[in-house]
């Protein structure tokens, strides 16, 4: 499910032995004690006996809730030997058992990096957006505004899986089209196909504390981007110099520049983006090859 996985594969598979598994599964493991565990963080109340164990906490808990679920994952999830936090919810977790911890950001696979644009004015779809349609989103309001200032002979397809109450509402819109979940490959496929990738991030928490992974994405391949008015859409565009047109998240498709005056990123340079750089620049990397050698 994470990107982060793939990412890490491809920059340790030639060096480590890496296998995705869930947590019963590891524990049955009889090389457990000469591994790494690394736990994409839920709630985990007891340690394997594991060489290390890293938490990773790269997000907040969604839903209802939310703010309870993280207490608890403060209070009970066992104690790792290293913990992984997102820079931008570092304050909104609080651990006082001195593990040593690592700021480490949300990051795109340099995978992405194969799918860059060649002809931004070659497209069959309008307005893409890719991600998640649950209700807590709010993801009607990003489309009732596409159809309210969009000419009717414009599409905005979206890719994921979309709540029913979506597909009910928008039925009759037949240029508001729904893929259903797709492969990764054939995601990327929808994004070079499309004029303009739509970065539609919610104003409340915990989004409001989150990297925009696909404002990235659609950057690092070249693409044209719709942004809504959000703290971290705003922030992640200065940090990495990403070029987008913006509009307001209660009317996001308002007041749209012309195709002509829409930027680009074809020169956007997105190494800076990418989990290797990332992983190198948090000193998690030099730890990571001290336990591998204490482990022989």
């Amino acid at each position: 499910m994470y990107p982060l996985v793939k990412a890490m594969k491809e920059c340790y598979s030639d060096t480590y032995e890496m296998e995705e598994a869930s947590f019963e599964t590891a524990s049955q493991k009889p090389d457990l004690g000469r591994s790494i565990c690394w736990h994409m963080m839920g709630y985990y109340p007891k340690k394997l006996a594991a060489a290390c164990t890293i938490h990773d906490y790269r997000s907040l808990s969604l839903g209802r809730g939310a703010w309870f679920k993280d207490r608890i994952k403060e209070r009970l999830n066992a104690r790792p030997d290293i913990r992984i936090i997102q820079p931008s919810i570092a304050d909104r977790l609080h651990f006082f058992d001195r593990v040593d911890t690592y700021l480490l950001d949300v990051a795109i696979s340099t995978a992405v990096l194969e799918y860059h644009k060649t002809d931004p004015d070659v497209f069959s779809y309008d307005f893409c957006y890719v991600g998640a349609m649950k209700a807590e989103r709010k993801i009607e309001v990003m489309v009732d505004s596409f159809l309210r200032h969009v000419p009717q002979d414009k599409t905005l397809l979206m890719v994921g899986q979309p709540e029913p109450y979506l597909v009910e509402r928008y039925r009759d819109q037949p240029n508001v089209r729904f893929t259903g979940p797709v492969p990764q490959r054939q995601v990327f496929d929808y994004v070079l196909d499309s004029n303009v990738t739509v970065s539609y991030f919610p104003n409340h928490a915990p989004h409001i504390f989150q990297t925009p992974t696909k404002m990235l994405e659609y950057a690092a391949i070249g693409g044209r981007i719709l942004a809504n008015e959000q703290a971290m859409n705003r922030f992640t565009a200065e940090k990495y110099g990403i070029k987008a047109a913006w509009g307001s998240s209660d009317d996001l498709f308002r007041s749209l520049p012309a195709t002509t005056d829409w930027p680009t990123n074809m020169d956007t340079d997105p190494l800076p983006m990418t989990f290797e750089r990332h992983l190198k620049e948090s000193g998690l990397v030099e730890r990571l090859q001290a336990i591998v050698s204490q482990i022989g």
